[in-house]
């Protein structure tokens, strides 16, 4: 099982920068790649920041995915990571948040469409 999350506060809390570089193998700037061998698909990284999370802190009959009865930790996003360019990764924004079935964040945009 894969894992994956955010160094903080070494790193900005920002899943996006660990996702391009699990798919790209290469830098921000698209200047150098590490180990391009290795690189996952954006399924598998996306399923490493979700159920992989979940089972790395014993709650993975609770959280990493949308199903009856689990906690419905949701984000909306400005994009689809699953078809936009690798580079357009690095620019995504998070326009809502829910957590346990809750909204905590929504943008204006987002806002006005609750």
């Amino acid at each position: 099982m894969l894992a994956f999350g955010t160094d903080y506060p070494v790193e900005p809390v920002t899943p996006f920068r660990g996702l391009y570089a699990a798919v790209t193998r290469a830098n921000e700037a698209g200047t150098k790649t590490y180990f391009p061998k290795d690189a996952l698909t954006r399924e598998q990284a996306l399923y490493a920041y979700t159920q992989g999370a979940a089972y790395a802190e014993f709650a993975e009959k609770r959280k990493g995915k949308l199903t009856p009865g689990y906690d419905a930790d949701v984000i909306v996003l400005d994009r689809n990571l699953l078809t936009v360019a690798a580079p357009e990764i690095l620019k995504t924004q998070v326009k809502a948040t829910m957590v346990a079935g809750k909204m905590v964040y929504a943008d204006g945009d987002a806002a006005a469409a609750r």
